[in-house]
């Protein structure tokens, strides 16, 4: 697999193009010297030059430096939420399929209910709810995400246990947790790999469009979608304010969406790449 994922040109240059994004943005204090919450009125709106590699914003904050920063908050935001949502559907969905018909039909009434409503509408409700905060946004994107990650799950799961070894390890016996551990989960890694690939970059995009509506990430705090949000006044005056974090946006999205396309070619057994 690692030969096949090596000769993949798009996996390759996928993963790349992430790592360089996460490194830069975990090493933001060093490949600049400014502060992304630093503001200096002598410098406001600064065209890009050499000592502002993308100029400053209405407050004189060097913008390079808030892309970097707001690149770690708006990955941090991605990952963990879509982290958590990949096991509470894996969870979720191996009990649905596995653990008879009460399970499954409680299971996928709940999951029915959240994809029922439109996902903006329900991460605004969410929002103003709870307010806008780090936490916050965890929990909109994990419940924006985890029904259709059990549904996905729940589907493949009731391939796994048509297998012939799944129904010996039944007739000898085997406790359901064991065929589970043993059988099902490694089964599934390959899957939910490819899912957590591809919810990553909605992760994005959702935690962008609540900060751009103003009910994401607060100020002092900054994020990729809160940058857009701040900048769009000036869009056709000084439109590198906008255009920084949205490309950032835009390249992590594409990156993410392509490593998970070439990564479901490379797992799936029945491909001839």
């Amino acid at each position: 697999m690692i030969k096949t994922f090596i000769h993949n040109k798009v996996a390759v240059i996928s993963v790349a193009i992430i790592a360089v994004i996460m490194l830069m943005a975990i090493f933001a204090p060093i490949l600049t010297p400014y502060d992304a919450a630093r503001q200096d009125l002598l410098v406001r709106l600064k065209a890009p030059g050499a000592e502002h590699l993308l100029g400053t914003d209405e407050l004189g904050r060097d913008v390079f430096a808030r892309m970097l920063y707001g690149a770690r908050i708006s990955l941090v935001i991605a990952i963990i939420p879509t982290v958590i949502a990949v096991l509470i559907g894996m969870i979720l969905g191996i009990a649905s399929a596995y653990y008879g018909k009460v399970a499954d039909l409680l299971i996928m009434w709940f999951a029915d209910v959240t994809l029922a409503f439109p996902g903006m509408l329900l991460a605004m409700a969410i929002m103003y709810t709870f307010g806008g905060s780090f936490v916050s946004v965890v929990i909109c994107i994990v419940i924006m995400e985890w029904g259709s990650i059990a549904r996905i799950v729940r589907s493949v799961t009731l391939s796994i246990i048509e297998n012939e070894y799944i129904q010996a390890a039944r007739s000898m016996g085997v406790r359901k947790i064991a065929i589970v551990i043993k059988h099902i989960i490694p089964n599934l890694v390959p899957t939910l790999i490819v899912l957590f690939t591809l919810n990553v970059p909605a992760s994005i995009l959702s935690e962008s469009a609540l900060s751009f509506l103003g009910i994401g990430i607060q100020p002092p705090q900054v994020s990729l979608g809160l940058m857009v949000n701040q900048s769009k006044t000036l869009l056709f005056q000084m439109p590198w304010l906008a255009l920084a974090p949205s490309g950032m946006i835009m390249l992590l999205v594409l990156t993410f969406n392509y490593l998970g396309d070439a990564l479901r070619d490379i797992l799936d057994p029945k491909s001839k790449y």
